[in-house]
């Protein structure tokens, strides 16, 4: 649930609300009681790059324990 602030208190303490959407909060806005506007945190959108390599992250093959001792098995013999 967003913190609650009245306009007044906002302009006081912008840039304490600024702070507090960086980390993440919500911060409602409100005029005699009735909500007039919010402070929300940006969600920042990932680079191509890092996008890219998620995706085939999730794509490879994932090697466990048991698939190396195996291979080193088959190697032994």
């Amino acid at each position: 649930m967003p913190r609650t602030v009245d306009v007044g208190d906002a302009k006081a303490q912008f840039s304490k609300l600024i702070a507090r959407a960086e980390t993440g909060d919500d911060v409602m806005i409100v005029r005699d009681g009735v909500p007039v506007a919010r402070i929300v945190p940006v969600v920042r959108p990932t680079s191509k790059i890092i996008a890219l390599m998620r995706k085939e992250r999730a794509q490879r093959l994932q090697v466990t324990a048991a698939d190396i001792r195996a291979s080193k098995e088959q190697g032994r013999a």
